[in-house]
């Protein structure tokens, strides 16, 4: 893989963010490497990837997309699959576990899955610092960020270096391969206990009846982007645009960083990684909450090849998704009365009637648990969990 070296970047505190990078060259075997490039050998993205665990979050997909994102992703890495999907009136999550188990058969593929609405990871999660995952009736909530933290806490447990996010609706398996490879190379170039690689598309397309238009962002990402972006411009005076992966759903993180960050609940869990860096290690400099503070968290966002082509989403849940995204900014110690009253105005021009956005869900960092005794207790205990090809 021929990647543009990342060289551009500003630093906030000790974050330090790189603007989008391009993946050259899917295949570089026969290239020289050259100048402001940095290529990959095979040798060096197999080793990564082999000490990479892919998460898979899915909430009542087609089985169909769903086998095509498990086909996709390398080979190397094991496949955590954590389901929010529906039990009644039909279990969907039945289903699932039989395809995951059908994979590794045919495969011989290492693959976890998991429901995140499990009693089990209630009765385990109860007393601790993570209790707040559960609601009334005792079980993990349904959010995406909710079964993003299980999927961590297993990727620890199982003994992984990296994790990496793949979403179950995309309809391209290519487009999945060539994410996984991209997290390898980013980690590879970051060099760092602190790093996070964010994928931004050249294309995402939606299927729209017969016909499929290639966006360039989604609506939802481009205006959470221009919003964090306009936020850091007030604060420094210094106009910028470095953000452009905002609402990053493919995206990895170091073990140590991801354990060491507090995580927000449902759709606001990609945003919020970004405004919890910018406002615990650059406007409050707090050492007890920036994870890295001294070696620093570098964010490496890069552009890959293939489009994201999913299901097309109506008007209600994208506008639920801005609101939510808005909400980790309006809520932040980043932002003044004026700041917030841009994004209430910004809200209301899309469509959102609320008073204010809702304020993110926020949960502890995922090492305030004792990861290994709740997850090997879920994995050995429960019916609903699976393990197939892994030695905990």
């Amino acid at each position: 893989m021929l990647i543009e070296a990342p060289e551009r970047f500003e630093q906030y505190g000790s974050v330090r963010i790189y603007d989008v990078s391009k993946v050259l060259e899917l295949d570089s075997l026969a290239s020289r490497n050259p100048t402001g490039t940095y290529k990959l050998d095979y040798s060096e993205l197999e080793d990564i990837g082999s000490r990479t665990a892919i998460v898979v979050p899915v909430k009542n997909e087609e089985l169909f997309t769903l086998e095509g994102v498990l086909a996709g992703i390398p080979h190397l890495s094991p496949i955590i699959l954590v389901s929010a999907s529906s039990r009644l009136p039909i279990d969907r999550y039945k289903h699932e576990m039989a395809l995951s188990k059908n994979f590794y058969y045919r495969t011989d593929r290492p693959i976890v899955t998991v429901h995140q609405r499990d009693p089990f990871w209630g009765e385990y999660l109860s007393g601790t610092q993570l209790e707040e995952l559960l609601d009334d009736s005792g079980v993990v909530r349904k959010g995406k960020g909710e079964g993003m933290i299980l999927g961590v806490m297993i990727a620890k447990y199982l003994g992984y270096e990296y994790v990496g996010f793949i979403d179950s609706d995309n309809y391209v398996p290519g487009s999945v391969h060539e994410y996984a490879w991209t997290y390898y190379a980013g980690f590879a170039m970051a060099e760092s206990k602190g790093s996070m690689i964010r994928i931004q598309w050249p294309y995402k397309a939606k299927l729209q009846e017969s016909e499929v238009y290639l966006r360039r962002r989604g609506r939802v990402s481009r205006v959470t982007n221009s919003v964090m972006n306009h936020v850091l411009t007030m604060i420094r005076r210094i106009e910028t645009d470095i953000i452009k992966t905002a609402n990053s759903g493919e995206h990895a993180l170091s073990m140590d960083l991801a354990t060491e960050m507090r995580w927000a609940g449902e759709f606001a869990v990609e945003p919020f990684e970004y405004i919890y860096l910018l406002e615990k290690c650059w406007i409050e400099k707090d050492e007890n909450g920036c994870p890295m503070i001294k070696e620093g968290v570098k964010i490496i966002q890069l552009e890959s090849r293939n489009p994201h082509i999913h299901a097309s989403r109506d008007d209600e849940h994208l506008i639920e998704m801005l609101a939510l995204s808005l909400g980790t900014i309006y809520h932040s110690k980043l932002v003044n009365d004026s700041l917030k009253k841009y994004v209430i105005e910004t809200l209301r021009n899309y469509g959102y009637t609320g008073k204010e956005p809702p304020k993110p869900r926020v949960y502890p960092p995922i090492k305030s648990v004792d990861i290994d005794k709740i997850v090997s207790h879920v994995l050995s205990e429960s019916l609903d969990a699976r393990i197939y090809g892994l030695n905990p």
